[in-house]
């Protein structure tokens, strides 16, 4: 039927009866894109919680149906001494051959699936702030930017957004799969550089950065940070990138948000290259817990940026993923009842207007209402994840993370 109104419109109309009587709802219409989307979505299903992990999930589920599957879970490797978490997963364009994630804690790494071949590595060096965090895959080289991250979380008694997570210091590195070899890229020490995301070209390394200066240099710069986190706001900027001689050039601003008074974070560009999609709230870097965060739009050719209003909810709106050939956006949002993250897809039309978003269908219709989880990092594939969790288990528990060594 779909494939049939591909381009145009089914008209629905609904009669309800109740107490032997039938009422005729008032008839409405569903426009059918011509444009397919990709078959699945990837993403992370959470509790409500901050220091549980034993039901912590890597999922794929086929939108063509209803199935889902497990990529990884930690009841595979849990056990009362080693609970970890896992997160950030991460795929070369929409390619579920090329996949990572992190595993903390116990067992602790990033695991690459790369080609088939599963390997556990550790990207902490003795000069690095940690082990890669957020990451982003160069569209074609073997090749994955990270953030590193100091982060903490504060909770709040009276604000009814409990959560604060926090960057406290952050910088952007590059790991090169084939060599082992992580370099740095360089960064003043004010700046907090964090969410990286690659053109579709891979010439140009996207990310988001806060320029946070301290006023009392005998503070503690976590103490200080906590403080002051209204204060601060992060910018978009990109740097120029040669794949040839692995080269990153200065940074360029791209969108000015702490000017207007916003914060932005998770910027992603759309696959022809003409929109940059990003989070922004009224401060900080973690806005899945802000109530105010939208999704906002820059036109990459016109250098304009607008909320957008035909997406956005009063609840919070947080990361997002364009689809491969760009026409549909998956997001997270907390819409329906303001506690849990639901996937969200919407079609953009090539002017970047949005339509009416709907939740990801489920077989049974309320099933959301019920399930009490969150979904993070919603991302499109173009196929499943083929190998087994059993396998991505038995990396992770029976080998060492590899060191990676640092560039010279």
């Amino acid at each position: 039927m779909t494939a049939k109104a591909k381009g145009h419109t089914l008209d629905v109309e609904i009669y309800v009866k109740h107490d032997d009587r039938w009422t005729r709802r008032k008839p409405f219409r569903i426009h059918v894109a011509r444009e397919d989307i990709d078959p699945y979505l990837s993403y992370r299903l959470i509790s409500p919680s901050y220091v549980a992990y034993h039901d912590l999930t890597i999922c794929q589920r086929n939108l063509t149906n209803f199935d889902e599957q497990v990529v990884y879970g930690n009841r595979l490797n849990m056990g009362a001494r080693n609970a970890h978490c896992i997160n950030c997963h991460s795929f070369q364009g929409h390619n579920p051959s090329r996949m990572q994630f992190h595993v903390r804690e116990a067992f602790g790494g990033t695991v690459i699936a790369c080609d088939g071949k599963v390997t556990k590595v550790n990207l902490k060096t003795d000069s690095l702030i940690s082990a890669g965090v957020y990451p982003a895959w160069h569209p074609q080289e073997r090749l994955i930017a990270y953030s590193v991250n100091q982060t903490g979380q504060t909770f709040h008694t009276l604000d009814l957004q409990k959560v604060e997570v926090q960057d406290m210091r952050s910088d952007l590195i590059l790991y090169d799969i084939d060599r082992n070899e992580v370099t740095r890229i360089p960064g003043r020490p004010e700046e907090m550089e964090v969410f990286p995301t690659w053109s579709p070209d891979g010439k140009y390394l996207y990310y988001a950065s806060a320029r946070f200066v301290r006023k009392d240099s005998s503070e503690n710069l976590e103490e200080e940070t906590i403080r002051r986190y209204k204060e601060i706001r992060y910018d978009l900027y990109r740097r120029r990138f040669d794949p040839a001689r692995r080269t990153v050039g200065p940074a360029e601003l791209v969108v000015d948000a702490s000017a207007i008074g916003k914060s932005a974070t998770r910027p992603r560009i759309s696959p022809d290259g003409r929109y940059l999609m990003s989070t922004m709230g009224a401060y900080g870097v973690f806005h899945i817990w802000h109530k105010d965060a939208d999704l906002y739009l820059t036109d990459l050719h016109t250098q304009k940026t607008r909320p957008m209003t035909e997406i956005n909810s009063g609840e919070a709106e947080s990361g997002c993923a364009w689809s491969s050939n760009g026409r549909w956006l998956v997001f997270g949002s907390r819409r329906n009842d303001g506690n849990y993250t639901r996937p969200f897809i919407a079609y953009i039309g090539p002017d970047g207007r949005g339509r009416k978003p709907f939740e990801l269908p489920q077989e049974i219709p309320d099933k959301h209402r019920n399930f009490m989880r969150s979904y993070n990092i919603p991302e499109f594939m173009n196929g499943p994840v083929d190998i087994s969790p059993q396998a991505f288990a038995a990396v992770i528990r029976e080998t060492e993370a590899k060191p990676a060594r640092l560039a010279r």
